[in-house]
């Protein structure tokens, strides 16, 4: 709410109707008001018909066009991708208080590391891909975030010597943990390095994700295109919900035998459909970008 309302009071107050920024320049067209005669609310409603007249108008255009099957194959794909960053805010909290313990500074080992790693390795990773094309850093960036899910399903036992060295000291130092009458449990490790390859793979592909619509977009049409490339998003937060609680009853019950590692693998598997398939669709839905290869 805080932040909402002086967005609209600086939308209301601050943004000029009639102007267009075009390749160019800015365009500015004299607004001039649709029904002068009607009343506040006549007029509202009107002008809510003609919205509605033109929000169908513009989205039917758009199954016309041959790009924006191409635009819904992409997102189709990068779905799954989606997925992981959805179980680390659904599956992953009670994962982490079943395996650790309550108390376990589960909020830290994601929320934290993922957005210090991302707001520091993003625009390093933007400066050194400029070249790559968005569809490229898409799938490099996917690969390396979908790969990085199945440290999870490595039996913790693997990263007991990591628990036990420095890095060890160092995720107790952070988290505040007491090493010394209980020893680090080998899964910390294992989050930590988990979360930090995620977020670089994020830091490659999420910036760029927003490249993709403007570039296939036909001209005038860029709008309607970055505005639907938030469906991700939506289908993954819609279907990740009841999938999260049968894959936490099946592997990871508060009460009986674990399989939790097995959690993991599904969520990799799903996530490793976003960079497989656009490899594979490749030549059908990828499009060019100007000075990029």
């Amino acid at each position: 709410m805080l932040c909402t309302l002086p967005n609209l009071i600086l939308t209301w107050f601050a943004m000029r109707e009639g102007v267009e920024a075009t390749d160019e320049g800015v365009k500015i067209t004299p607004a001039v008001a649709k029904y002068p005669g009607e009343s506040f609310m006549n007029a509202f409603l009107l002008s809510s018909r003609d919205a509605a007249k033109d929000w169908w108008r513009i989205f039917s255009s758009l199954w016309a066009q041959p790009a924006f099957y191409r635009f819904l194959a992409f997102f189709g794909f990068v779905v799954f991708v989606k997925f992981i960053l959805y179980h680390f805010y659904y599956t992953f909290p009670k994962f982490g208080i079943r395996e650790l313990g309550d108390g376990a500074p589960i909020g830290q080992l994601f929320g934290t590391l993922n957005a210090v790693v991302v707001i520091i390795l993003a625009p390093i990773v933007g400066a050194l891909t400029q070249k790559f094309t968005a569809y490229k850093s898409v799938i490099i960036g996917t690969t390396i975030a979908a790969v990085s899910v199945f440290l999870l399903a490595l039996n913790p036992a693997m990263f007991q010597p990591l628990a036990d060295g420095p890095f060890g000291s160092l995720i107790a130092w952070w988290l505040n943990l007491d090493i010394v009458s209980k020893p680090l449990n080998p899964l910390y490790p294992a989050i930590v390095l988990t979360v930090f390859i995620y977020s670089i793979g994020e830091a490659f592909y999420s910036p760029r994700l927003y490249e993709y619509p403007a570039a296939i977009a036909p001209k005038g049409q860029e709008g309607s295109y970055m505005a639907l490339s938030m469906l991700p998003y939506f289908f993954a937060k819609f279907l990740v919900g009841p999938l999260s609680g049968f894959l936490l009853a099946a592997y990871c019950p508060a009460v009986g035998p674990r399989n939790s590692q097995m959690i993991w693998v599904w969520v990799g598997g799903m996530a490793l459909l976003t960079p497989v398939g656009l490899l594979l669709a490749r030549r059908y839905i990828q499009v060019r970008e100007a000075g990029r290869d």
